[in-house]
């Protein structure tokens, strides 16, 4: 299994898509098996790494995830198919905020474009059930949303300042309980409504 894994990384690599750390599946892995997750929803597909990834947590997860890119949604098929995923894994190739559902999910994983982050979070933070977990990945995102002052260009600082804004009115607001961890991955946040 893991020669596949070292293909899907390599393949990130090759063609610059970005993959969540290690560091930080391996916490999203146990968060899984820790909390006995069931039922994910994943925004933001990529090439379908972390989908796998946490899928193989535990026989017992389901995972819808959701890819705009047409050619990273290919990719992650292939993925999925190639670990012969394809009936715990459902992949869908559309706008997050395109996709409607009454379902509840022990937890939703937000990976998807970083600008979008507070308008995915909005529609989706009721679809937890009472006891799910939103992880939102990127929140340091390489280090620039502490020190903007290592980027000078425009639509750069404008993304990390959306992030910053999000992470700020995250941490700040009374309806959620939030745990951030700046040294995991990209910056990992666990959020669970009180």
């Amino acid at each position: 299994m893991d020669s596949g894994h070292s293909d899907i990384e390599k393949y990130a690599i090759e063609k610059n898509v970005p993959i969540m750390h290690k560091d930080g599946i391996l916490f999203l892995v146990n968060i899984i098996k820790k909390h006995h997750v069931k039922h994910i929803l994943e925004l933001g597909s990529g090439i379908g790494y972390s989908a796998i990834k946490m899928v193989e947590a535990s026989p017992d997860v389901m995972i819808t995830t959701i890819e705009k890119d047409p050619e990273r949604y290919v990719q992650a098929v292939k993925n999925i198919n190639a670990f012969h995923l394809d009936s715990r894994i459902t992949c869908l190739n559309m706008d997050a905020y395109d996709y409607q559902t009454e379902m509840k999910f022990d937890l939703i994983f937000l990976d998807a474009a970083k600008a979008q982050y507070q308008g995915l979070f909005d529609k989706f933070i009721n679809n937890l059930t009472s006891e799910g977990i939103m992880v939102v990945d990127n929140l340091i995102f390489h280090g620039l949303v502490d020190d903007p002052s290592r980027t000078h260009n425009r639509r750069t600082k404008d993304l990390i300042r959306k992030i910053k804004k999000f992470r700020d009115s995250l941490m700040n607001d009374p309806l959620y309980d939030v745990q951030f961890y700046p040294n995991i991955g990209d910056g990992v946040a666990l959020i669970k409504i009180h």
